[in-house]
């Protein structure tokens, strides 16, 4: 995943939200339920690509802050949480479209309604998703851009119109066009000049780029990050299948148990999303494979981990309409196409498959020896194929323990016996304890 990809994504982001939010129907003074049923077909196209242009954001601000190093560390930091965690929450968080325009188009609106209530009621659903979504959402695109410009890797006009852009689509996203556009255009062309920030780099010293004597404060950060996800990741995985309730996957057990199943759902979701900072540190050290491999992950990854957000949404139905109404709902929201292989297929194929071909690369580029990634495939081999009873449930994410776990170890030994190459992907800082040269900076990968 290299600086040009993360500048094309800082310009996709913003015209992905410029067209969601130009074909959303509810717009302006509409009612609050029923619209979905009339506009079946832009509320899907709304829905993912809202989805998308949140998820494009996070390698995209990424990136931007790829080259910071000492100065603007902290505020960049912050950005980075946010964008990997909350932003990526965001995302998830337009899966409810869709399962309300199910709804609307199975149930009258007073059931839609009442639905809606008891999904918002789930205190799982409000301080896993909600409040960090909402949150990360707001400080990475106000901290992203703030840090790029202190740490000199775009000018603070860019920087100042990007914030611009932020607060319009804030005060007009749901006003009739054109207005609810203003914000869109202005971070299309915000981001945009800071894409060719990105992609020219801005030369070393007190009036450019980062400086080349700077401590690399922020890529120690990410770096070590990334190594702690490694672990954290298959752990979240083992409490994630150890509280699904009723130990299988009848959807009777999850209405019984409610809380287990949205604590189930919750560390399901944190598990994909702790995997993207841990893929990004294995780019950084591995070689072209792993590149590759780890870019089609981490684009999986960001989808995949959205679409837990599901089981909060079935169980609200079921709980509310019974098992048989649930049912026809969540036949109608497989029968989406544009839902089902817009976001929900491509996210769990490259997530499951793009995280074996991530170990496998990294053994060849022996990082880990070869054994390690054989691990990692049967680890996910017991996800599929053990018990979902919590005694079995976790062999499968305990594999993935100790496989990633010896990823880590590789990792972290990497930097102190091979320097990192001038071709290293920029959406993570050197995570060596020396500075890069000037020129490998400012040098296109």
């Amino acid at each position: 995943m290299n600086r040009k990809l993360a500048a094309a994504c800082l310009v996709t982001a913003p015209l992905a939200l410029a067209v969601a939010t130009a074909v959303d129907p509810a717009l302006g003074d509409t009612p609050e339920y029923g619209v979905y049923r009339q506009h079946p077909d832009a509320i899907l196209w709304h829905s993912v690509l809202l989805h998308w242009a949140w998820v494009l954001f996070v390698p995209g601000l990424l990136g931007l802050l790829a080259p910071v190093r000492r100065r603007g560390a902290v505020p960049a930091a912050v950005a980075w949480v946010a964008s990997v965690v909350g932003l990526v929450t965001f995302a998830a968080l337009m899966s409810v479209d869709v399962a309300i325009l199910a709804l609307e188009q199975t149930v009258p609106d007073a059931d839609v309604a009442r639905v809606f209530d008891r999904f918002e009621s789930y205190v799982w659903g409000t301080v896993g998703w909600q409040v960090p979504g909402l949150l990360g959402w707001a400080v990475a695109l106000v901290a992203g851009p703030l840090a790029a410009a202190r740490a000199r890797v775009v000018s603070w006009w860019t920087a100042g119109s990007a914030l611009a852009g932020t607060a319009l689509y804030f005060l007009f996203a749901i006003e009739p066009v054109p207005l609810c556009l203003a914000g869109p255009v202005v971070m299309l062309c915000a981001y945009a000049a800071a894409a060719v920030e990105l992609v020219r780099g801005r030369p070393f010293g007190a009036s450019g780029g980062p400086s080349a004597a700077e401590a690399d404060t922020f890529g120690r950060f990410t770096f070590r990050a990334g190594l702690v996800c490694m672990v954290a990741a298959p752990v979240s995985f083992a409490i994630g299948m150890g509280t699904i309730p009723g130990g299988s996957y009848e959807p009777s057990g999850f209405v019984e148990h409610p809380t287990a199943a949205q604590v189930s759902a919750f560390f399901l979701h944190l598990t994909w999303v702790l995997f993207v900072p841990a893929v990004l540190t294995l780019m950084r050290v591995g070689g072209r494979f792993v590149r590759v491999a780890g870019t089609l992950t981490v684009l999986g990854l960001l989808n995949f981990s959205g679409l837990m957000l599901g089981d909060h949404t079935d169980l609200a139905a079921r709980q509310v309409l019974g098992a048989g109404v649930a049912d026809e709902v969540a036949r109608r929201i497989d029968g989406y196409a544009l839902f089902s292989l817009g976001w929900a297929v491509p996210g769990m194929v490259l997530s499951l498959v793009g995280l074996i071909a991530v170990a496998v690369a990294a053994g060849v580029d022996r990082l880990v020896p070869w054994w390690v990634p054989g691990v990692v495939v049967l680890g996910f081999v017991g996800f599929f194929v053990m018990p979902p009873a919590p005694a079995t449930a976790v062999v499968g994410p305990l594999l993935l323990l100790v496989g990633f776990g010896l990823l880590a170890r590789g990792a972290a030994r990497r930097p102190s016996s091979s320097p990192e190459p001038a071709s290293s992907p920029p959406l993570s800082s050197s995570p060596g304890p020396s500075s890069p040269a000037p020129s490998s900076w400012r040098s296109s990968s």
